[in-house]
C-alpha cells in the first residue's frame, strides 16, 4: 500500500498516534509564527512603499486608533505602516501555508522522536514518582 520508504514512517505513527500528531501540531505552530514575525521585521526594515494612497492608510489608522484607546494603548501615527506591515505578514504566512503544511509533514517524525516523546516520558516518570511519594 506504502511506498518502501514510507513504511518506516507509518510504523511508527501507529505505535505513537499521539506523539506524531502532537509533533505536528506544534510544528504547524512554529512555521506560522517565526515567519510572522520575520516578516513583519524585514518589512519594518526595509519599509517598502505602500501601494494605495495615504488617505486609505490615514483612515485605517484613524479607525484603529479608536479601538487601540478604547483598550488603554497609545495612539499610532496617522501615516504609521504598522498595520500594513501586519496585515501584509499575515497575508504572507497565510499563503504559505501548503509550503508550511509540506515541512511540518517532513519534520513530523523527527520532532515526535527527539522531542515529544522524550518530554512524555519525563512527564510520566514525574507523575509516577508524585504519585509514588504521596501515596497514603
Amino acid at each position: 500500500m506504502f511506498a518502501r520508504g514510507w513504511r518506516t514512517y507509518v510504523d511508527r505513527f501507529r505505535d505513537r498516534p499521539a506523539s506524531h500528531i502532537t509533533a505536528f501540531a506544534v510544528l504547524h505552530e512554529i512555521t506560522a509564527i517565526a515567519p510572522l514575525f520575520a516578516v513583519y521585521y524585514a518589512l519594518s526594515y526595509y519599509q517598502p512603499p505602500t501601494i494605495f494612497p495615504i488617505r486609505v492608510l490615514e483612515e485605517g489608522n484613524r479607525y484603529i486608533n479608536k479601538l487601540r484607546e478604547y483598550v488603554g494603548l497609545e495612539q499610532l501615527d496617522p501615516e504609521s505602516p504598522v498595520l500594513v506591515h501586519l496585515a501584509t505578514s499575515y497575508a504572507i504566512v497565510k499563503v504559505a501555508a501548503p509550503v508550511r503544511i509540506a515541512a511540518s509533514l517532513a519534520l513530523t517524525p523527527w520532532m515526535a522522536k527527539w522531542c515529544v516523546v522524550p518530554v512524555a516520558k519525563t512527564i510520566e516518570h514525574l507523575t509516577k514518582a508524585l504519585r509514588a511519594k504521596f501515596k497514603p
